[in-house]
């Protein structure tokens, strides 16, 4: 019974953890389509799942390219182009400071599914307790590293991963372990490797290096 408990705890706080990052990134927008599909991925040859119209309101919380991943009011969620959706003026905040850390850069991929060029992006959420995301995309490749920032010093930053999501096993996210150590500063990412483990997950291994 203690055990049920603990993991009913922990889940809790992991998907509480991958929803304050969403919430922290993301922005309203209304759809300007009469109708616009929703895809399982980020281009035309992706499934549709169902169709938003015209004046439906949406989160965004990542894009790709012109493609935008979208949470939409009624649950549903899914990659839409994004010309069609245009942005909400934003509400000014209640209350606390958001100082959300993103570091970018441009650089070499190497993962088992993809090498090559592509595009790194990490996000430290604040004010949170450290959650953080580690993201790498090019083209239709897309990987993302969910976890918790355990440190950040001189220049390196250790990522406890905890939740792995990725275009090759079609954007679920899924339980994960392992850790990304990446050399950042002043919003530039310069090398990372990120090595997770788990159900499902046989290209968790990654690295990047700027040029």
């Amino acid at each position: 019974m203690h055990i049920k408990k603990i993991a009913a705890v922990c889940l809790a706080g992991c998907v509480g953890a991958i929803l304050s990052i969403s919430a922290a990134l993301a922005q309203l927008y209304t759809v300007t389509s009469n109708d616009l599909n929703v895809r399982r991925g980020p281009g035309t040859n992706f499934p549709v799942t169902y169709v938003l119209k015209k004046g439906d309101r949406v989160e965004v919380t990542r894009r790709q390219g012109d493609w935008a991943f979208i949470v939409g009011e009624r649950g549903g969620e899914g990659w839409v182009f994004a010309r069609y959706l245009r942005a909400e003026k934003p509400t000014p905040p209640t209350g606390g400071t958001n100082t959300n850390e993103i570091f970018k850069s441009t650089g070499t991929i190497n993962n088992a599914r993809y090498s090559g060029r592509g595009d790194a992006q990490m996000v430290i959420v604040r004010p949170s307790n450290n959650q953080a995301s580690m993201s790498l995309t090019a083209g239709g490749f897309s990987i993302e590293y969910i976890g918790v920032v355990r440190s950040n010093f001189e220049g390196t930053i250790q990522l406890q991963v905890n939740k792995f999501r990725s275009s090759e096993m079609g954007y679920r996210t899924v339980s994960a372990s392992g850790n990304c150590d990446i050399q950042a500063s002043a919003g530039v990412i310069r090398r990372s490797f990120c090595t997770v483990t788990g159900s499902g997950i046989d290209h968790g291994r990654s690295n990047f290096t700027a040029r």
